[in-house]
């Protein structure tokens, strides 16, 4: 296994993304480019970065992996020689790989994947994940507010990649809800890092987004970092912003606000190794009696050059 270097400057990229779609990417290749020019070796965008509109816009400007943006994206992260967790997109599936009830809505809409790539300083994909938790609120009459099922197609693997040494665990907005997926990810090496691109609204933000961030960093004595949309998108659609980096003891270490900006902080494995070494739950954990047999999740063993 490759060793870690002493540190890593990481970075978090907080957008206003809109249904312009050659603007957000515009934005977004400029803040990447801030980013990279303040030092920063791992950089992240937030959930659908490209894009957010209707369910309709979402499948019209969404791409097959390998596409325009995938390039473009590919190509970022190696001119400026980073590693780049490029948020999510919309990914159209290959129409011959899945049965028509999952390609659509129950009114007959397509549907998409909500999918985050990670490209290595060579402009390689180290790793690909589908948001496996699709977000669902109802209104105070218990009826359905907002109903991601309806555009998106939930993935079915969780996925954790090795990059520079450390085992980092991949995600998405939602999943943040949901710690077994961590713990799923955790049980044969644990995670060093988790990575949490997001949309998280401005009402569950405010309640929920540190909290929930800062208790995945403690429970799994890792680092966090997630990048968060911020403000506006359109009619009934407000992102709370606050893109974070959490180190393992739960400590804020970088938060954007509620504006459009970058957060930086650096990632230690010494502070890992420290902080495990003085509260060794990890190690205490009884999955003798409440543990099962998980399927393994995916894993990616990629050393980045």
């Amino acid at each position: 296994m490759p060793s870690a270097p002493k540190s890593i400057k990481a970075a978090v990229i907080a957008m206003n993304t809109t249904a312009d779609k050659q603007r957000n990417i515009d934005t977004a290749a400029t803040m990447v480019r801030q980013a990279a020019s303040q030092g920063a070796d791992w950089v992240q965008l937030p959930e659908m970065f490209p894009y957010l509109g209707t369910y309709d816009q979402v499948y019209q400007m969404a791409e097959l992996e390998g596409g325009p943006l995938y390039q473009t994206l590919a190509g970022l992260a190696a001119e400026l020689k980073i590693v780049l967790f490029a948020g999510s997109v919309g990914e159209r599936p290959d129409r011959d790989s899945l049965p028509k009830f999952r390609l659509h809505n129950a009114e007959g809409q397509k549907r998409v994947y909500n999918t985050s790539y990670v490209f290595g300083r060579d402009g390689k994909l180290l790793a690909k994940y589908r948001k496996l938790h699709l977000f669902n609120l109802n209104g105070d009459d218990g009826l359905p507010r907002y109903c991601e099922s309806d555009g998106y197609i939930a993935g079915d693997q969780p996925v954790a990649v090795e990059i520079d040494g450390l085992r980092v665990g991949l995600s998405i907005c939602y999943d943040l809800r949901f710690p077994q997926l961590y713990y799923s990810m955790g049980e044969s090496r644990a995670l060093d890092v988790i990575a949490v691109p997001a949309a998280f609204t401005l009402a569950t933000g405010r309640a929920h987004w540190e909290l929930l961030l800062r208790a995945r960093a403690v429970e799994n004595l890792a680092y966090v970092f997630a990048a968060n949309q911020t403000g506006t998108h359109g009619p009934g659609k407000e992102s709370y912003g606050h893109s974070l980096i959490i180190d393992p003891w739960g400590a804020v270490m970088a938060n954007t606000g509620e504006f459009p900006g970058i957060g930086y902080a650096n990632i230690t494995p010494a502070v890992l190794a420290e902080v495990r070494g003085r509260l060794p739950a990890l190690k205490n954990r009884r999955l003798d009696v409440y543990g099962r047999e998980p399927e393994p999740p995916a894993l990616n063993i990629v050393a980045s050059p």
